[in-house]
């Protein structure tokens, strides 16, 4: 009789062969504020999800991992763990964190910089890879923030790496077009949201934030009827 062990261990072998391939999302971030939301859209949609956060709990967020972007060593595990889900996934980069005050007293603005955008990367290319070899068709989606395209005073670092990232999408959807390859580049900016983000400093207009439940549903709506190599949208406050 085999045991649960190896049938998944089965299902992943016949998976690589190409007899059963399953598709996978991965939500980087999907523990809380807007990742969770679209984590959960995804699988009230029946999508297999792979949820991966710094506050992750396996009773709360089904299947995924508990990372910390702060940590190379959990950069290392979570790229080693990446090839071993297949070839055939999307990839979701939701996570990072802000700040607002002064540069001269942010605390770390090196450690922002890396859960935000640097160490990431690593992360991003190990899921191209991937994303290129597949057969059918996947997505990878950035969500970058209005603060990637414009000046906000309090934010510098955090402005700093919503540019890098939006930078990083339109250059990545260039290099999209340009493989003729199945893989496609989303990148959506949308304005402040009712989110956990804002617990420890909610300015006066919060009550006319975006709803991230709306945002995870234009979000997923928009990526899943994509025809481009490449799709970008700016989500400001009030247009949903």
């Amino acid at each position: 009789m085999f045991s649960i062990a190896t049938a998944v261990g089965m299902l992943k072998l016949i998976s690589r062969r190409g007899i059963l391939v399953s598709m996978i999302t991965v939500v980087l971030g999907g523990t809380s504020g807007l990742g969770a939301e679209i984590a959960g859209a995804l699988r009230a949609n029946g999508k297999e999800t792979f949820v991966i956060g710094r506050s992750y709990d396996e009773q709360t967020h089904g299947a995924g991992m508990k990372i910390d972007l702060a940590q190379k060593a959990d950069i290392k595990q979570l790229c080693e763990h990446l090839q071993s889900l297949g070839e055939d996934l999307n990839f979701y980069w939701v996570s990072g964190y802000g700040y607002q005050g002064d540069f001269a007293a942010q605390p770390s603005p090196e450690t922002m910089a890396a859960v935000n955008f640097s160490n990431v990367l690593p992360v991003a290319q190990i899921a191209w890879r991937m994303m290129l070899a597949a057969e059918k068709t996947t997505h990878l989606v950035v969500i970058s923030s209005t603060s990637g395209y414009k000046a906000r005073k309090d934010e510098a670092v955090y402005a700093a790496t919503k540019h890098a990232q939006t930078g990083f999408a339109r250059s990545l959807g260039l290099e999209a077009e340009r493989l003729h390859a199945n893989c496609k580049v989303a990148l959506f900016m949308p304005g402040g949201m009712q989110t956990p983000f804002w617990d420890n400093n909610r300015p006066v207009q919060y009550t006319e934030f975006l709803d991230p439940k709306k945002v995870a549903t234009r979000v997923i709506d928009r990526v899943e009827s994509q025809s481009e190599p490449f799709y970008e949208e700016i989500i400001e406050r009030g247009s949903l």
